[in-house]
């Protein structure tokens, strides 16, 4: 009868070293489970912020080159070019007498001689 208890009793403790087995296996999947969706939940957040920063980065540099642009109008305009060259170096228009017109893609003689 001895040995009939003792198999039982390996029985129930094989039984119960499996079920400890099993419990304890699907706990390890839970909190590996739940890591990684931490892991991934901070990932997705850092990525919100870098996004946002990015952003921010760009509506920045998209007004920096909106202004360089405007300023790039202002400097290339006749006007001030003109205004450059009659003060900065003392240019001025030519007098008419000067102005030799073309017409066709060539100078007329007689304005060659009367200009001399």
């Amino acid at each position: 009868m001895r040995h009939g208890r003792s198999a039982v009793r390996r029985n129930i403790e094989r039984r119960a070293l499996h079920d400890f087995a099993a419990v304890t296996l699907s706990c390890l999947l839970i909190a590996v489970a739940m890591l990684l969706h931490a892991w991934v939940r901070t990932r997705v957040t850092e990525r919100g912020y870098a996004l946002a920063r990015l952003s921010a980065e760009y509506r920045e540099l998209v007004r920096e080159h909106e202004r360089l642009q405007i300023a790039a109008a202002e400097l290339k305009s006749p006007q001030r070019i003109e205004e450059l060259a009659r003060t900065r170096l003392n240019m001025a228009p030519p007098p008419v007498d000067r102005v030799v017109v073309l017409v066709g893609g060539a100078v007329r003689p007689s304005v060659l001689t009367a200009s001399r």
